[in-house]
C-alpha cells in the first residue's frame, strides 16, 4: 500500500526498503541477480529513465527501448526481459510537453496505448513468438479507489505485509486463454514466482515463495498462435483529441 518505488522493488526484489519515492541507492538482491548466477540472459528496457541506476550495477543488461524493439524483431531477446515505458515527471498536464507514456497522471493516456500496441506487435510478430510470454501490468493503482479490501501477504517485515489495491495485468501469449479472467490472487512477486518455476531459480523472499504463481493462469495443453492485429495511432504531444 504504497507509491512508485517500492512497489516496482516488489517486482525486482520481492522486498522493499522504503515506504516512499527516495531516490537513493538500493541495495537488495534482484531477479536479475539470480539470472546472472546461472549465466542466464536477462535485460532491461527503458524510455526516458533507467530504473535499475537506483541499484548502481545493472549498467552491462540495461538497454534503450529501441534495443527491444530490435532483438524482438530478430528473435533474439534474452530469456527474460523488463521493459519500463517513459515516465512522467511533472503531474501538469500533457500540453506541457512534460508527460510520459506510463499512464501516470496527467499524462496523456493515448501515449500510453500507443505505447503498449508498439510492444504487443513486436512481440506477437517476432520469430520468438511461439515460446513467449508477455505480461502487461502496473507498478500500482493510482492511489484511487477499490471496492475489494486487500488481503495481506507474508514479508520479511510484518509492516509491509499489507498489499495495494488491484491493478491490471494482461498476459498475452500462445498459451494465454483467450478471453479468460484468472480471480486467484495475485501480486507483484507473482510474477517472480514464475520465472523463478521456469528457470529453477531460488526465491528472493518470504514473498515470492509463498505467492502464486501467475503460469496457473495459462493453458499448456493448448497453444494458440493467432493473434488479434492491435493499432494504435502515435500521439503528438499536446494534440487535442480528434
Amino acid at each position: 500500500m504504497a507509491p512508485t518505488f517500492p512497489n516496482r522493488f516488489y517486482s525486482l526484489s520481492a522486498v522493499t526498503d522504503r515506504i516512499s519515492n527516495v531516490e537513493t541507492r538500493v541495495d537488495l538482491p534482484t531477479i536479475y541477480d539470480r539470472f546472472l548466477a546461472k549465466r542466464i540472459p536477462a535485460a532491461y528496457y527503458y524510455g526516458n529513465f533507467d530504473f535499475l541506476l537506483l541499484y548502481q550495477k545493472y549498467n552491462a543488461i540495461s538497454h534503450p527501448y529501441a534495443t527491444f524493439l530490435k532483438q524482438c524483431r530478430t528473435g533474439k531477446l534474452p530469456a527474460f526481459s523488463y521493459i519500463d515505458p517513459s515516465y512522467t515527471f511533472a503531474d501538469s498536464g500533457p500540453a506541457s510537453g512534460n508527460q510520459g507514456n506510463d499512464d501516470h497522471p496527467h499524462a496523456d493516456i493515448r501515449a500510453g496505448e500507443y505505447f503498449m500496441s508498439t510492444i504487443y506487435n513486436a512481440v506477437v510478430r517476432s520469430p520468438a513468438w511461439p515460446r513467449t510470454l508477455l505480461i502487461f501490468t502496473f507498478d500500482e493503482w493510482g492511489g484511487f479507489f477499490d471496492h475489494v479490501p486487500p488481503p495481506a501477504a507474508p514479508d520479511v517485515k510484518p509492516e509491509y505485509a499489507q498489499r495495494g489495491f488491484r491493478i491490471p495485468a494482461v498476459l498475452v501469449s500462445p498459451y494465454a486463454r483467450r478471453g479468460h479472467v484468472a480471480h486467484g490472487t495475485y501480486d507483484h512477486t507473482s510474477i517472480l514466482k514464475l520465472v523463478e518455476w521456469r528457470w529453477g531459480l531460488a526465491p528472493l523472499s518470504v514473498r515470492d515463495a509463498a505467492a502464486a504463481n501467475l503460469a496457473g493462469a495459462l493453458d499448456f495443453s493448448h497453444r494458440n498462435l493467432k493473434a488479434p492485429p492491435i493499432s494504435a495511432p502515435r500521439v503528438l504531444v499536446g494534440a487535442a483529441c480528434p
